[in-house]
């Protein structure tokens, strides 16, 4: 049995060797981390605005001109409803040196022709029609009438008018969608036709 005085170095330097090692323990570095991989942004989506409904152009209308020739404008609008002639409209204008006569139109725009005419007759009975006047200029409008659905007219007859130019008009003909007129000029004379939002004007020179 070793003398207590041999035994105690031994315990000493066994304490002594002990901490160190929990200290090398705790001073041990923890293992990185495992590098995470940054993410990537989400996908993000541009709505695409619907394409716009393609805007129906309306035909224009024929060139403002004057002249002794023919005048057609055709035109095929959408029917029924049937454009209605509701109104005839007339005036002198000394100062611009023409006489006007406008039809009034509702609904939409019909085509036209206008043209001079050796003797005037009726659509349909093909008689031959009185009308003031020493020349003659056609208009027939189409698709047209001269009559509401319920069969009231909306214009007719034969009316004087006595302007500078225009010495007459006469509603020939309302037949199958064509409103014929005729007007009664004082000479042959260079006309122009134009048109505006519910109504198409003769412009005749005086």
């Amino acid at each position: 049995m070793f003398p207590a005085s041999r035994r105690f170095p031994a315990v000493l330097v066994l304490l002594l060797l002990t901490p160190s090692a929990a200290c090398a323990e705790e001073a041990a570095p923890a293992p990185p981390k495992a590098a995470t991989a940054p993410l990537a942004p989400k996908a993000t989506t541009t709505p695409v605005p619907p394409a716009a409904a393609a805007t129906p152009v309306p035909p224009k209308p024929a060139a403002v001109t004057w002249g002794t020739g023919p005048v057609t404008v055709p035109r095929s609008p959408a029917v029924p409803p049937v454009p209605v002639v509701t109104g005839i409209r007339y005036a002198a204008h000394p100062a611009e040196g023409y006489d006007r006569i406008v039809f009034d139109i509702s609904g939409a725009a019909p085509g036209y022709a206008v043209r001079y005419v050796d003797e005037v007759r009726a659509d349909p009975s093909d008689r031959i029609v009185t009308v003031p006047g020493r020349a003659f200029l056609l208009v027939v409008l189409t698709p047209a009438q001269a009559h509401r659905d319920d069969g009231r007219v909306t214009v007719s007859g034969t009316r004087r008018l006595d302007l500078p130019m225009l010495r007459a008009y006469a509603v020939t003909g309302d037949f199958e969608g064509h409103v014929s007129i005729a007007l009664g000029l004082d000479d042959v004379v260079g006309f122009r036709v134009g048109e505006a939002s519910g109504r198409i004007y003769v412009d005749v020179a005086a």
